[in-house]
């Protein structure tokens, strides 16, 4: 177990930061391709940390079925320093291949699914999230667990001596001729049974850190999570975003400053020279278009909100 848990804070990291960064840098980030060729790119990604880690998990799970006098292993480290001492740098990273080939894939199913789900409803709750990243997760094993059968086999192959396979297409024809095509499902519904809940609740996770960060302070309350997204909803959908929302946040500070500036000086007679409520408000527009008097009205927005005496000698210019 220490294996998988010293790496999947890094191989999660990999996934969501490279995820989110090409998707929100592709030519149409809304689109569900930019998903796609998203999650293809966290895939590859992620399996040059994956494959080390997934090699050292296999054979300490398997070591138990070696005969006696076989040497075992007392943890990940002494395992891996084991590989290397034996079988060098492609010892290590063997599997690599196979395990990009699992992960491109199954990444960008993952992510594509889980986005259409989404999408699908107006207003998705924490239940919705964990459905559909538990669903997500899923969809993305059955496409890709006949790949993960052969990389498992490959990583475990040689422990007990010669390698028995020449690689990933002579694993398939020994495979296939000693067990017939079943082989390629071995393990399925307990892969399942796992992939569900741990996909469910690292997307339900992820929508609470990112909504923390966004908005430093916020009282996270478990109905208020909103949901990992990375497009812009049509109408009637979910229209907070996690790509955007940044802007978002900072387009309604700035908003809210254009509504009390609008406000306080209205009320101090600043706008005494208009003559409609449309004049009004595009002068207030103006004032934050231009960037010195943005920056003018701003802090006079701040000055004219606060009660702080010390805070109010800053602003000498209003005395």
């Amino acid at each position: 177990m220490s294996s998988p848990m010293a790496g999947v804070a890094a191989v999660n990291a990999i996934v969501f930061g490279v995820y989110g960064n090409v998707q929100r840098n592709n030519s149409d980030p809304d689109s569900l391709y930019s998903h796609f060729l998203a999650g293809t790119a966290a895939g590859l990604a992620q399996s040059f940390i994956c494959s080390p880690m997934e090699l050292v998990k296999t054979r300490l799970q398997l070591q138990d079925n070696l005969p006696k006098g076989a040497l075992k292993f007392s943890g990940p480290m002494q395992c891996t320093r084991s590989i290397w001492r034996n079988e060098g740098f492609r010892g290590v990273f063997r599997g690599l291949g196979i395990t990009a080939a699992r992960d491109m894939p199954g990444f960008s199913s993952y992510f594509v699914s889980y986005e259409m789900m989404v999408r699908s409803v107006a207003d998705p709750s924490p239940f919705t999230i964990l459905m559909a990243g538990g669903l997500a997760g899923t969809i993305s094993w059955l496409f890709t667990f006949p790949i993960d059968v052969v990389k498992s086999r490959l990583q475990a192959d040689g422990m007990t001596g010669k390698p028995q396979y020449n690689g990933i297409k002579d694993c398939l024809r020994k495979s296939y001729a000693e067990e017939g095509l079943s082989f390629l499902s071995r393990g399925l519904a307990s892969t399942l049974l796992r992939a569900f809940p741990m996909n469910a609740v690292c997307f339900l996770v992820v929508s609470y850190v990112m909504k923390f960060f966004d908005e430093p302070g916020v009282n996270l309350e478990l109905n208020s999570v909103e949901p990992l997204l990375m497009v812009q909803q049509p109408a009637g959908a979910v229209k907070v975003t996690l790509n955007k929302r940044h802007h978002e946040i900072h387009d309604n500070h700035v908003l809210r400053i254009k509504h009390n500036t609008f406000r306080f000086l209205s009320f101090l007679g600043g706008f005494h020279e208009a003559v409609c409520c449309a004049e009004m408000d595009e002068l207030a527009h103006d004032l934050h278009v231009n960037e010195e008097g943005g920056q003018y009205y701003t802090k006079l927005n701040e000055y004219l909100q606060t009660s702080d005496p010390e805070y109010c000698k800053r602003f000498p210019f209003l005395d």
